[in-house]
């Protein structure tokens, strides 16, 4: 009897000690803020070409502008195409880009266009004046400046057939960008 006052004494104690006994759970939320990526087109083309004539339109990264060649006629850029992307500093941004392969002449006639892939006459990245291939998916860091300025160099041979007195080609180049590893 008497170990059996003991065992009933030992739950008591336990039962009181389980009542004392509470337990909480704590959430911790963090909420990370992201900055909204905008970009911004940066029109161009070259004026006074010349029918039947390949022309090559290269960004100079040093220079700041794009150039054109051959120069017969006082060929010109009319501005540097590309797109300027801009978002969190320091972070990794995907940029896909949809290039045509023609371009549409406002007299019927169209203009094949290439963007190549390498070197000089390819993409070019303001910053750093590094090449890129405009024709893949490429990542790049907004560095410091939280800014991506990216410029195209291009190849097109002006049809035969067109008007002297000034046919306008007219392409569209869709940028995708959109953060990656967040």
């Amino acid at each position: 009897m008497k170990n059996f006052m003991l065992v009933v004494l030992a739950l008591v104690l336990v039962s009181s000690l389980a009542l004392a006994q509470s337990s909480a759970v704590t959430t911790i939320t963090i909420n990370a803020a992201a900055t909204a990526l905008t970009m911004a087109n940066s029109d161009g083309g070259v004026d006074g070409v010349l029918r039947g004539e390949t022309y090559t339109v290269v960004f100079d990264a040093y220079a700041g502008a794009s150039t054109v060649a051959p120069n017969f006629n006082g060929e010109a850029p009319n501005g540097d195409v590309g797109v300027d992307i801009s978002g969190d500093i320091n972070s990794n941004v995907v940029v896909e880009m949809d290039l045509p392969d023609h371009l549409l002449g406002t007299g019927g006639t169209s203009m094949a266009i290439t963007f190549p892939g390498s070197g000089p006459g390819g993409g070019v990245r303001v910053e750093t004046g590094g090449f890129f291939n405009p024709n893949v998916t490429n990542t790049f860091n907004l560095g410091g400046g939280g800014v991506c300025n990216l410029r195209l160099g291009y190849v097109f041979t002006v049809p035969p057939e067109t008007n002297i007195a000034g046919d306008a080609y007219i392409g569209q180049i869709l940028t995708n960008a959109y953060y990656t590893g967040l």
